[in-house]
C-alpha cells in the first residue's frame, strides 16, 4: 500500500508509526533502539498520549518516511536535499540583515531570469 491510500485510514501519528513500524516487522522497542529513544516513548506515540514527540525526526528517519508525513499525513511534503540542508544551515548562522539582502537578491534573480 503507497501512502496516498495509507492517509484513507491511518489518521492519527500513533497509526502511521505503528503501520511503518508493522511494515518494518518491528516490535515497538526494535523501533526504539533504531530511533535511539526508549520503548515507552513509542507506546505513548502509538497509544496517542504524545502527540509531539521531540525524537520524531528521528523516528521518521529510520522508517523512511517523511515527518510531516508521520505527524500530519501530508504526502506532499518532500524531503531536502543534501544541498538544500547544507544551505540551510548556514542560512540560520546569517544575521537578520544579511538574511533579507540575500533574499532581495534571490527574490530579484528568480524573478526576472
Amino acid at each position: 500500500m503507497d501512502l496516498r491510500t495509507a492517509n484513507t485510514f491511518l489518521r492519527t501519528l500513533g497509526e502511521r508509526v505503528r503501520y511503518k513500524r508493522h511494515q518494518k516487522g518491528w516490535t515497538q522497542d526494535q523501533l526504539a533502539i533504531h530511533a535511539e529513544t526508549n520503548q515507552a516513548v513509542i507506546q505513548k506515540i502509538e497509544n496517542g498520549k504524545s502527540l509531539r514527540p521531540r525524537k520524531i525526526d528521528k523516528i521518521a528517519e529510520v522508517l523512511d518516511v517523511n515527518p510531516a508525513w508521520l505527524m500530519f499525513g501530508d504526502q506532499q511534503a518532500s524531503y531536502l536535499s543534501d544541498e538544500a540542508k547544507e544551505f540551510a544551515s548556514y542560512w540560520e548562522q546569517l544575521p537578520p540583515n544579511e538574511k533579507a539582502r540575500i533574499k532581495m537578491e534571490v527574490m530579484r534573480i528568480a524573478n526576472h531570469p
